[in-house]
């Protein structure tokens, strides 16, 4: 998305100096979109975790996204552009990197964990999964009050 100046895309600065709502404070996302964030990070493993059992397990990644996507476009669309530019962070992009980390560390350590004990492979997706959901839950709900919490006290 871009703002109000020809096309550019806005970054954090320009939260600060673009425009602010009536009331003064740049609202932040509600705190179940956190959660729909981290499930659609973690919907590939539980996904891979459960259609053996369950058929419809299979579609869970698609349905999340597709839940993710309409919301995005309907009830959040009056705060896009300023989280957008919240989601364009150094902390946001610190927090891509600190998960794609975790993500490999947590395949390799359960794989060798599981390697020497029978039981745990399978249910190695499923730890993955839940962890990605917590970790990333929480760190995209932090970034977005370390950034609000800067740019929102401008507006006291």
């Amino acid at each position: 998305m871009t703002d109000h100046n020809g096309g550019i895309p806005m970054r954090e600065a320009d939260v600060m100096t673009s425009p602010r709502p009536a009331g003064g404070r740049i609202e932040g996302l509600p705190g179940w979109y956190f959660l729909l964030v981290g499930l659609l990070v973690a919907s590939t493993d539980l996904s891979q975790q459960f259609s053996d059992r369950y058929a419809w397990a299979a579609l869970l990644p698609v349905a999340v996204l597709a839940v993710h996507l309409t919301l995005w476009f309907t009830l959040l669309s009056r705060r896009r552009k300023y989280l957008r530019a919240v989601w364009r962070s150094k902390q946001a992009l610190g927090l891509v990197a600190v998960l794609f980390v975790l993500r490999l560390l947590l395949q390799v350590g359960l794989t060798k964990l599981t390697d020497e004990a029978a039981p745990l492979h399978s249910y190695r997706h499923l730890v993955i999964g839940l962890v990605m959901l917590v970790v990333t839950t929480a760190g995209a709900w932090f970034d977005q009050w370390l950034v609000l919490r800067v740019v929102n006290r401008d507006a006291r």
